[in-house]
């Protein structure tokens, strides 16, 4: 893969991240926290309706990655699910950001996995990905004080959505730590020897990053080798997490080692990495077959439009 077609797959993540409507951010806020849930999402029809009719590279992304999960071409209906599924999860992180868990069942599974190292003051990466929702972990952790958390992202992506949001809940916008900040690594290091645990995606590579090629789903793609590599240099451990919407009011959260350590040798820096992050992705393969409708990189993700 050339460095051209990686700049090209980052801006096509990027634009279609930066694609929301304000008036229609604020307004389905209003209408979720004066109305109520049931109201907002029968408005979610109007919406998905809108996106299906106007985005076609969003339909392509869905259809090209459904056909790997189903093997066959998926049928216009699961295209709409899908993109239905994806504006289910945006909706209820108004509600997960107002503090409003009680409206659903969140049930948590491998919380022990972190107990040692939360009653250690032992800090380290959770690592996920764009399955899911992570708003419904980062939001409860806040809510609950349990797991000492923050989390590594780039602001300037989303930066109106992330706006919007951050003003529901300064609080949970405290946890962030801006990947553009010229200290941002060193933010983490501290945040970690404190015992916090630092939350990032593994799924997308940004422009001059490192990164390794994956199997997922049958076809190799890109992943940065940035979380393990971190791990390694920080001596500390990756647990993996995914906040998973199964519906209605339903989600379920996952947590699971992926190491307690992460050794990369300097000589085999690359097939170490390659190693580790392949474990990752396996992983991930796991829980789309799971949960499928819950992958929300809507973008030429195996450079399909390449082929």
């Amino acid at each position: 893969m050339s460095a051209t077609d990686s700049k090209q797959n980052e801006k096509g993540w990027k634009k279609h991240s930066e694609r929301s409507n304000p008036f229609l951010l604020k307004l389905i806020c209003w209408i979720a926290l004066n109305i109520g849930r049931n109201i907002a999402r029968f408005i979610l029809y109007f919406i998905t309706a809108y996106f299906f009719l106007t985005s076609p590279r969003v339909i392509r992304a869905s259809r090209n990655y459904f056909r790997r999960v189903q093997g066959n071409t998926p049928s216009l209906v699961t295209v709409i699910r899908h993109i239905h599924h994806f504006s289910s999860t945006i909706l209820d992180r108004v509600f997960f950001l107002t503090d409003q868990h009680e409206r659903f069942e969140i049930k948590v599974h491998g919380v022990d996995v972190l107990d040692n190292y939360i009653d250690s003051g032992k800090g380290g990466i959770l690592l996920g990905a764009h399955h899911g929702s992570f708003e419904v972990l980062r939001s409860l952790v806040v809510r609950n004080k349990h797991l000492p958390l923050k989390v590594l992202m780039y602001r300037e992506h989303n930066q109106m959505i992330t706006r919007i949001f951050d003003q529901l809940n300064p609080e949970v916008a405290d946890t962030v730590i801006n990947l553009a900040d010229q200290d941002a690594l060193l933010q983490m290091q501290e945040a970690i020897e404190q015992g916090y645990f630092v939350g990032m995606l593994g799924d997308r590579v940004t422009e001059g990053e490192r990164k390794v090629e994956c199997k997922l789903l049958g076809d190799n793609a890109e992943f940065p080798s940035g979380p393990v590599l971190l791990a390694s240099i920080m001596k500390v451990p990756v647990v993996l997490f995914y906040g998973l919407y199964e519906g209605g009011n339903k989600y379920n959260i996952y947590f699971e080692l992926l190491s307690d350590k992460i050794a990369i040798n300097r000589k085999t820096r690359e097939q170490d990495a390659q190693k580790y992050m392949q474990s990752y992705v396996d992983r991930l393969e796991y829980y789309i077959k799971k949960s499928p409708y819950n992958w929300f990189n809507f973008y030429d993700f195996w450079h399909d439009e390449k082929k």
